[in-house]
């Protein structure tokens, strides 16, 4: 089974949605990514692989690498 961390723009920047609960607000997709993936190495011990996943402009969530790009709009 997988724990599915989901980057999502949000209002003041972008935060990640993990179960259901949002994080804290981040000004960078990059900053969220770390911090997203630091949240999961602090998980390891649930034995479910993490799995991040970026929404598009058009909603839908799309999985992304292990190690992002820096986004530039």
């Amino acid at each position: 089974m997988d724990k599915c961390f989901d980057i999502i723009p949000h209002d003041t920047g972008w935060i990640y949605v993990l179960e259901g609960a949002p994080s804290a607000s981040y000004p960078s997709y990059e900053l969220c990514w770390k911090a997203a993936s630091a949240h999961a190495k602090r998980e390891i011990e649930t034995l479910r692989r993490p799995v991040f996943r970026r929404m598009e402009v058009n909603g839908k969530l799309t999985p992304v690498a292990p190690h992002p790009q820096p986004q530039t709009w």
